[in-house]
């Protein structure tokens, strides 16, 4: 084309100009990539731990999504898999966000103690979505968070939370789930939302001071709000800290929509903290919202009403509630489909139930030292499942080194938990659902340091107590009650995980027969 312009007698002068115009655009474009790529390189801090390939504006967005893509893994499988190329400490960019991924319990452990990896990152939706801005108890850093650690960890205390004294209140739910698992007599049934009432209401009597009805059609709302929040945080989460994800279109779910979903929840939890007001009385404090009313009133006008305030407390509601709901629930789901699929682990768990226990009484929390094969089993349900695959996000405050490694400030920190659950060189076999595997050689359960369900460190989950209380005495009771079998009409049963914030099951069916 070039060669035309400048054969062209008549218009020779033209065809100069636009052989010029052409060779300047041309230029101006290469230099404008060279400096981006320049730029790029230069800034980029030095030291970082290793990674895939790091494109100017974009990261490793390409790669590491077409890679994603091909794969056909979840992310946190696909994050697992790139160990074996860049080790069980790496990082990339996505966009100009550096994350720094941890496949190994050793480097959780190691990056969960340094107080300057112990902060959430900060959300970068729109102002007009934000309704916390990095507060509350588990996604608020520095100042804000400890002393909102601080205050639920003694509040907690004071109502008895995750003390043996507070078991009887978990077994009057487990008692009415029993009721209703009990009226489908032998019939097939989904047991997701009857779940969700019975846990969430536990969480219920702490925080708002009342437990709710299976019959109550706001409570279903508000679970079913709860429900979707969770599963669409999978492309949420990333679309809060990380600017460049808002744009992608990973989900056909919006973050518009997300974010409608989350004013809703908002605005049932502000009504039951406005009731609260109203019936406040500070010689009988009844619940979690009521000792944080009467805590606001004794700061004020004091420091600590820069942490302990209205903002905080509604942060802290929400977080609670959904954290103190989900992550249980699913749980029991797993526990379910897996006893269903594995028929004789569920008879050696029945069998030492009613060895220590017997058929005239429920298990108890003093029970489960003499029940070492059921808490093995719960451990390999919690193990195999991993709930948080990728756990909550940690934030470098700032500049700090890891294995010798550079974390600059302003880093988002991610721990594999599933890879961490599923490796080879820890857990032979992986893959298979083995509970003996908890157990030493004394026949008692054991924790090895690479279980962390509940994740480490400074930030390590303040709800571990009661949820391990929680998870047994609904796992055993539930099974000194009934036989869950799978359906007839059902094939095969699945194992495919539902990835949002949690590993969730797929919805299915179960058979619950009532025991001799």
């Amino acid at each position: 084309m070039v060669y035309m312009l400048t054969t062209l007698k008549p218009r020779c002068k033209m065809a100069h100009w636009v052989f010029i115009w052409f060779i300047d655009i041309r230029t101006i474009l290469v230099c404008v990539v060279a400096f981006l790529v320049i730029s790029w390189w230069t800034r980029k801090p030095k030291n970082l731990p290793p990674g895939p390939w790091t494109w100017p504006i974009l990261g490793s967005l390409p790669n590491l999504g077409i890679s994603l893509y091909r794969s056909g893994l979840q992310p946190h499988q696909f994050m697992a898999k790139l160990t074996k190329h860049y080790g069980n400490v790496y990082s990339f960019y996505l966009g100009n966000q550096l994350l720094v991924i941890l496949n190994s319990a050793e480097s959780v452990r190691e990056a969960f103690q340094n107080q300057f990896l112990a902060d959430r990152p900060t959300s970068k939706v729109p102002e007009k979505f934000k309704m916390t801005k990095g507060q509350g108890v588990v996604m608020g850093s520095g100042d804000h968070w400890r002393e909102q650690r601080r205050f639920t960890l003694s509040t907690f205390r004071s109502f008895g939370v995750g003390k043996r004294s507070f078991q009887d209140q978990i077994s009057v739910e487990v008692m009415a789930l029993c009721e209703e698992f009990s009226s489908f007599k032998g019939e097939s049934f989904d047991p997701r939302k009857l779940l969700s009432n019975a846990v969430s209401n536990i969480i219920c009597a702490v925080v708002f001071g009342k437990r709710f009805e299976y019959s109550d059609t706001t409570f279903h709302e508000l679970l079913h709000l709860l429900d979707k929040q969770i599963e669409d945080a999978g492309a949420g989460i990333a679309a809060s800290f990380i600017p460049i994800v808002r744009y992608l279109n990973i989900k056909s779910t919006s973050v518009n929509v997300q974010y409608e979903r989350a004013h809703r929840l908002w605005t049932f939890y502000s009504t039951i903290v406005d009731d609260h007001r109203k019936q406040f009385d500070r010689a009988d404090l009844k619940d979690y919202i009521d000792v944080y009313l009467d805590e606001i009133e004794q700061v004020e006008g004091s420091e600590r009403a820069l942490n302990i305030n209205d903002q905080n407390m509604m942060a802290s509601v929400n977080q609670l509630f959904a954290a103190g709901s989900e992550t249980t629930v699913t749980t029991l789901r797993w526990a379910l489909l897996y006893m269903m699929a594995h028929p004789k682990i569920q008879d050696k768990v029945q069998q030492e139930i009613d060895n220590v226990v017997g058929r005239n009484r429920l298990p108890n929390i003093s029970d489960k030292e003499q029940m070492p094969y059921t808490e093995a089993t719960l451990m390999e349900i919690q193990r195999i499942a991993s709930i948080v695959p990728l756990g909550v996000p940690h934030y470098a405050s700032e500049d700090t080194t890891l294995f010798g490694y550079t974390i600059p400030q302003n880093t988002i920190i991610m721990s594999n938990i599933w890879a961490i659950h599923h490796d080879p060189a820890t857990w032979n076999d992986s893959e298979i659902f083995r509970p003996e595997r908890f157990l030493n050689g004394d026949k008692l359960a054991k924790q090895p340091e690479e279980y962390l369900p509940f994740s480490a460190g400074r930030r390590v989950c303040l709800g571990e107590n009661l949820a391990k209380m929680e998870l047994f005495l609904f796992f055993s009771q539930l099974l000194h009650h009934f036989t869950f079998k799978k359906p007839k009409d059902v094939q095969k049963l699945c194992f495919d995980g539902k990835i949002g914030a949690t590993n969730s099951p797929s919805d299915f069916r179960t058979e619950a027969i009532v025991r001799d």
